[in-house]
């Protein structure tokens, strides 16, 4: 099966496929990169927050890292796989919420004081992350945070590079852009809700 995205995604059996292949497909425990990268978007989170909402987590290492910070934490993929190693990784956090869902049409309900899309709507369409972003802004509290990070590189499986998806974010979205910063890597924008 092809990994090149569908006419509205990148299919969940690539996904799947990488995370039975591998305990950390992309190394995110491991990466100088994404180690600095996951510092430096804590850093743009409050220290403390109520219900927060992960898009992408897919094997929880960042989820891990967001969690004692959260009241509760709900934390989404649609890879089954990466959602086991990601459970095994969060052990017995009773406040963190590990769901399968296919977004941003399953889009856990609302409200949320903090969303966090890391690495993830570059996987849809443009159109899709439209949606998404109706869907992330209508689940915000009046003066949540809504935090985007995303690789600045193509990749051929991708249609969009993080540059489009914060292009679309910022052209699209209600939200007040209060922090944004670019880096030669990665993209990483902060918005409030009104």
């Amino acid at each position: 099966m092809s990994d090149r995205p569908t006419h509205d995604r990148a299919p969940v059996e690539h996904f799947e496929r990488l995370a039975r292949e591998a305990e950390d497909p992309w190394d995110y425990a491991t990466s100088e990169y994404e180690q600095r990268k996951y510092k430096r978007t804590l850093e743009y989170l409050p220290e403390r927050t109520g219900r927060t909402l992960e898009l992408g987590c897919s094997v929880g290492v960042f989820t891990a890292m967001l969690a004692p910070r959260t009241s509760h934490l709900v934390a989404v993929d649609f890879s089954p796989t990466a959602l086991e190693r990601a459970r095994a990784r969060l052990g017995e956090a009773d406040h963190v919420e590990l769901l399968q869902r296919r977004l941003p049409e399953e889009m856990p309900a609302g409200p949320f004081d903090t969303i966090v899309c890391a690495e993830v709507l570059y996987y849809w369409s443009a159109e899709l992350v439209v949606d998404g972003l109706r869907r992330i802004e209508a689940a915000l509290t009046p003066g949540g945070t809504l935090l985007a990070v995303h690789w600045r590189l193509p990749d051929p499986r991708r249609e969009l590079t993080g540059d489009d998806v914060h292009e679309i974010l910022d052209a699209a979205t209600s939200l007040s852009l209060d922090v944004s910063r670019t880096t030669p890597e990665y993209l990483l924008d902060r918005w409030r809700a009104r």
